[in-house]
This record gives structure tokens, C-alpha cells and sequence, in this order.
């Protein structure tokens, strides 16, 4: 691929697939390079969620343009965290600049638009921050497009940005403090260097091992909840079978060189419609709608033996569709509240304090964009307030609100579930007046101190002294303040650092799931028998990334 000097349909689409195969190799390492020694919400993750969703987008998908248009499209709706959203309006920008495209793109056209990339990225930022993800994108194109001539190949191009991004993420701890004392490059820019890398080994014809995990993203490792009511005894099969699967070819079954995809897509017309089929190397990709998948299931396996596989019958989706439009026809509320929270209990307490809809936040993976306009449709209001549970999620609620017409929505940028809880607890939800409710949850998010405490998953340095991995810190706001080998002192260590903690009158703990209610009382009797005017509750939070999460007023 060294003389290659434009890309055209089939080397684009192989291109970005070789970008989510390396991003899906090294993702946990990025997982690691966070600030906070706490794994929650992900950068890694959360990019590699948003990069997969551009790429099942871009699915059946034959011209250049029509491909990057629609995998900017697929990321920017299953964008997730600050890392995620950022990528996905930087694949926007770039989008901007070739979704016109009929024919082939060249390096000249490619170059252009990753700087169109790059400024989108920087305007969706609202507050850019250098030393970031944003940085890399931009000194990784700009450093070097006088270097750019008319000979130039593909190969070499993403070499030279390969370089530039490199030396640029490299610089990131001297343009942000917090990853200097961390000891940490920046996690985003990793992730955009380590797409690119993809990129640079397909060009040069290195093999990434790391199988497409379509499948395995897709459901997350969940079980698809279903509606027994929607097909019984007494029902009858008009709809078929949603089948979907990935087919490893194997050398024992049929020659792979010679293996003719229209061949297979042929017989598949005459046993099914609805059909999506590529090849990938030697991976098949289909998807069809057949009323006899055993068929399908059968001649697939002439070829080679499946390596994922998913079966639906479509009578559950098509009463899934019917209950969608008869959710719309409910009456239209004046206005919804929509909050974000992780942990059984506190999503359960989330929902007695009045939220419409509570979305789970996940334990390592951040609400996408789309996930919150689906919440939008469902809650059918003139205007939703939408409450975040961490500042990580802000900026895909942010463009989640710009990307929905049918309401007006408001994000209260709650920056911790502490402060969602604290808005909801003094809302006053009988309120007829909307921009009353809207009025109280902005300030009552902003009277409650944040804290938590929970295991550090790394060895970091806290105030400048180290703490180890396995020892408990301490949050305040944000920041960490402090760390213990033991948790119950952590707690106590913690309340003991709040400014002015002898004129506060509330604290209430909420214990995670790796916490007794034995325990969490005896904290409470603690830091009660310390600052008898301050009243201690405890409730079961059921989260399980922080041991305790701790709100004082």
C-alpha cells in the first residue's frame, strides 16, 4: 500500500476499520492513562464505543463520500465522554470537507479536511483546553502540511502525522499540570494517535490481529430483555428471524483466494431480504431477514464456522416499533426531568425524588448522545431538564440538546451525582411553572459539597506525596485531597478536611455496593460522635466504582 496517493471506496472503508482494530488492541492501556486512579468512565472505552458506532454506520455504504459522511453521522450520535464527543465532531469536521466526495480522495483533500476536523473539534469544545486530545489533532496536521507535495502517498502522509502527533502527545504533561503530577500523557490525544497508528500500519501493509468485536459491542455483554406478550402460543410467524453474523472462512471449507462474495450475497436474495453482506479479509459479514435461519445458518457454514451470532424475531421489534409510536401519541407534558446516575439505589432514589427518567450512567461506560435523545423522545415534554452525573458526559449532552428539535432541553451541568441528588431533593415537582423547577434544580445543584471516596486502581501522587494502588483517596469537588489504607478512616480523614465542617448540618453517605449498611453506620456514628451538629444519614447507593459517594450542606 506504500504508492497508494488516493483513497477510494473499498481502501477508505479498510482504512477506518484498521483505526477501530488498533484502538480495540490498546484500549484498556489508554483506560489507564487517566488523571484520576478511579476507572470511571473511561477514555478508551468511551472512544472505542464511539468509533464502533461510526463504523457499524458505514455499513453497506459504496461511495467515499457516503462513507465518511455516515461515519461522522454514527459517532456523533453514540458519542460518549468528553474523549468520544470531541472525536466525533473532529470526524464531523472532516466529514464537512469530503462528504461531497464521488471519487477517489486524495492526500491533498484528506490533509484539508483534518484541519476542518480539528477547528470543529476546538468550536464544540466551548472552553478548549491545550495539552489535550484537541492539541494532537491540531499540531498533528498543521506541523506538517508544508511538507505535503504533489507526489506525496498516502503512506508517507499518515507517516509524517503519525510523527507529529506522536511528539505532540508527548508535550501534553508540560501543557497541563495535572498530567505532569499524574505522571501521565493525555488519554484523548493517546487515543486519536493510537487511530492513527491503525491507519498507518494498514497503509503499510502490517496485519492487526485484533478480531472486529461488532457483536460483542454492540450488546455489551447484556442479555436483550424480552416481551414474551409480543409472540405466544396463539401467534403467528409474520415477520421472520433478524439474523446477523460474523463468518470466519477456514481453509479446511473452501478455497479463501477464490471465495466469491456475489456468489454468496446471490444465494441470500433468494432466501431472505433486508440483506447487508461484505467481506473483510476473510470475515463475512450478513445481515438478513429470513422466515428459515437454519438455512441461512447451514449453507453459511459450507465456508467456515461463525464467530458471532445474533437472532431476533422480528415480531418483538416490530411491537417495539408499535409501542414507540403509541408512547408518542401519550399526552404531552409541560415540561420532564431527566437525570443520570450509576448504582441500583441511587437510580431507584433518583426516581422517588421525581426524575421522569433516570438513564444509567454504567459503571466504565458513559451515556452516549443518542441514549440521551432517545430519553428525550420517551419523556415527550415542551421542555427536559437534563441532569449529568459527571462533567465527563457534559459535552455529549451538550450535543444531544443541539441535535433534538422537538423539545426545548436544558442541561443543568451537574458535574457529580452528589449534586444531581441534591437539585432533585429540593425540587418541588408539583410546580405547574416550569422555569421554577428549571430555576431550583441550577441552584440547589450548586449548594452541596461533592466527595467520595474509592480504591485507586494505580499508584499516584496526592498533594505531592505518593499513595499507593490499593489505598483509599479521598475527593473533594473534583480534587483529590488525601488518601487511607483503611476506608472507614478515609471517610473520617475526608469529613475532617471540608472548610468550615463545624458550621455544616448535613452529610449523607451513600455506600456502594462493596460496603455492609454495618459498616456505613458505624462511619456515620464516627463523624457524628465528632461534630455533634452535624446530622449524618446513610443510604445504599449500590454504586460500584465509589466505596462511598458523600454530599454536605
Amino acid at each position: 500500500m506504500n504508492n497508494v496517493t488516493s483513497l477510494n471506496s473499498e481502501t477508505l472503508q479498510k482504512l477506518l476499520s484498521a483505526g477501530y482494530k488498533n484502538l480495540s488492541l490498546h484500549f484498556k492501556a489508554i483506560n489507564d492513562l487517566n488523571v484520576f486512579p478511579v476507572p470511571d468512565g473511561d477514555t478508551g472505552t468511551n472512544m472505542k464505543i464511539t468509533y464502533f458506532n461510526g463504523m457499524k454506520a458505514i455499513e453497506g455504504a459504496t461511495k467515499t463520500g457516503e462513507i465518511i459522511e455516515k461515519f461522522a453521522n454514527g459517532m456523533l450520535f453514540g458519542a460518549r465522554g468528553n474523549s468520544g464527543v470531541l472525536t466525533s465532531q473532529y470526524y464531523r469536521g472532516i466529514a464537512n470537507a469530503l462528504g461531497n466526495k464521488k471519487d477517489d480522495i486524495t492526500v491533498k483533500e484528506f490533509a484539508d479536511a483534518m484541519v476542518s476536523g480539528y477547528k470543529q473539534a476546538y468550536e464544540a469544545a466551548v472552553d478548549p483546553v491545550e495539552g489535550t486530545i484537541l492539541t494532537v489533532a491540531r499540531e498533528g496536521i498543521e506541523s506538517i502540511l508544508v511538507n505535503i507535495k504533489e507526489d506525496t502517498d498516502f503512506a508517507s502522509f499518515i507517516g509524517m502525522v503519525y510523527d507529529a502527533m506522536r511528539m505532540s502527545l508527548d508535550n501534553t504533561p508540560n501543557l497541563l499540570p495535572v498530567l505532569k503530577e499524574a505522571g501521565v500523557i493525555d488519554s484523548g490525544g493517546k487515543g486519536l494517535l493510537t487511530i492513527f497508528e491503525g491507519y498507518l500500519k494498514f497503509l503499510q501493509g502490517v496485519e492487526i490481529t485484533e478480531n472486529d468485536d461488532y457483536e460483542a459491542m454492540e450488546s455489551h455483554g447484556t442479555l436483550q430483555k424480552v416481551d414474551f406478550s409480543a409472540f405466544n402460543a396463539d401467534s403467528v410467524l409474520d415477520y421472520g428471524y433478524c439474523t446477523e453474523f460474523l463468518l470466519q472462512l477456514l481453509n479446511s471449507k473452501c478455497d479463501i483466494p477464490n471465495f466469491q462474495i456475489s456468489e454468496f450475497i446471490k444465494w441470500l436474495g433468494d432466501h431472505g431480504n433486508s440483506i447487508v453482506c461484505f467481506q473483510n479479509g476473510s470475515i463475512i459479514k450478513v445481515h438478513i431477514h429470513t422466515k428459515k435461519p437454519y438455512e441461512v445458518i447451514e449453507y453459511a457454514q459450507r465456508f467456515g464456522e461463525f464467530v458471532a451470532f445474533k437472532m431476533e424475531n422480528m415480531a418483538l421489534q416490530h411491537n417495539e416499533v408499535l409501542a414507540e409510536k403509541e408512547s408518542k401519541m401519550k399526552e404531552r407534558k409541560k415540561y420532564a426531568v431527566i437525570s443520570i446516575a450509576q448504582g441500583e439505589g441511587l437510580i431507584e432514589l433518583f426516581k422517588e425524588l421525581g426524575s421522569d427518567i433516570v438513564l444509567n450512567g454504567g459503571t466504565t461506560m458513559n451515556t452516549s448522545t443518542a441514549e440521551m435523545i432517545d430519553a428525550f423522545k420517551e419523556a415527550n415534554a415542551d421542555k427536559i431538564f437534563l441532569l449529568t452525573d459527571e462533567s465527563n458526559i457534559i459535552l455529549a449532552a451538550r450535543q444531544a440538546r443541539d441535535l433534538y428539535k422537538d423539545s426545548e432541553v436544558r442541561v443543568i451541568e451537574t458535574k457529580t451525582i452528589i449534586e444531581g441528588y441534591s437539585a432533585l431533593s429540593m425540587m418541588v415537582k408539583e410546580d405547574d411553572n416550569a422555569e421554577d423547577v428549571y430555576n431550583d434544580l441550577e441552584k440547589y445543584s450548586k449548594e452541596v459539597t461533592s466527595c467520595f471516596v474509592a480504591k485507586s486502581s494505580r499508584t499516584s501522587i496526592i498533594n505531592g506525596e505518593k499513595s499507593e494502588k490499593g489505598k483509599y483517596i479521598e475527593g473533594v469537588d473534583g480534587e483529590l485531597v488525601g488518601s487511607k489504607t483503611n476506608r472507614d478512616d478515609a471517610v473520617c480523614d475526608l469529613v475532617d478536611r471540608i472548610p468550615n465542617i463545624k458550621e455544616k448540618s448535613l452529610c449523607i453517605l451513600f455506600y456502594g455496593a462493596e460496603v455492609s449498611n454495618a459498616e456505613a453506620e458505624d462511619v456515620a456514628s464516627r463523624i457524628n460522635a465528632k461534630y455533634p451538629n452535624l446530622e449524618v444519614g446513610v443510604l445504599s447507593g449500590k454504586q460500584e466504582v465509589y466505596d462511598y459517594l458523600i454530599g454536605i450542606n
